[in-house]
């Protein structure tokens, strides 16, 4: 594929970071080809000064956080840890997060602090074209790690499944053939 890819204009996701994903064939919001990549997912993040995301897991893949500018912490709690834990990655280093592992990016700092997310498998997207989402790798929690641990770690929220995540890929896969084979016959408007 003959292209440069670029962090651009970010937009704000329900754990309250920011995000631009910018090499994900996996997301039904990108014009890439859907069979481009499996393997992983790129996407830039920022996490605006003096704030915290709300905590989230993603029960199907894992995430290395790798921090590019700033300073971020990172709380997370695995399953078969007992009690949560912080690792504080600086610029230049990185925080591997495995499926079912809940976690929580706080930047404690003056300054924005800005991430490359890699995503293996690719993180899948899924949105309907009036905004709905119907697929989403990342479940955000709303309770927090005290109610979380009050709860004997276990989440209110629905976790997605294998079977949703193929269904998810499926529709998108779909979709995105159609409208190439609608671009391809001069009928994209």
């Amino acid at each position: 594929m003959n292209r440069i890819f670029s962090i651009t204009a970010a937009f704000r996701v329900p754990d309250g970071t920011l995000v631009s994903p910018f090499l994900n064939a996996k997301d039904s919001q990108s014009d890439l080809p859907f069979d481009l990549l499996d393997g992983f997912s790129l996407a830039g993040g920022v996490i605006d000064p003096n704030s915290r995301s709300k905590i989230h897991v993603m029960p199907l893949v894992a995430q290395v956080t790798f921090v590019r500018s700033g300073n971020l912490s990172v709380r997370m709690k695995g399953l078969d840890d007992a009690e949560p834990y912080v690792l504080r990655p600086t610029a230049g280093q990185a925080v591997f997060t495995e499926p079912g592992v809940f976690f929580q990016l706080i930047n404690d700092g003056a300054e924005s602090c800005e991430v490359l997310y890699i995503v293996s498998p690719a993180y899948v997207f899924d949105m309907s074209p009036d905004g709905a989402v119907l697929y989403d790798e990342a479940v955000v929690l709303e309770e927090n790690w005290e109610s979380l641990r009050a709860a004997g770690w276990r989440a209110a929220q629905a976790m997605p499944t294998p079977t949703h995540r193929r269904e998810a890929m499926q529709r998108i896969s779909e979709t995105k053939e159609k409208n190439r084979s609608r671009t391809d016959h001069g009928l994209a408007g």
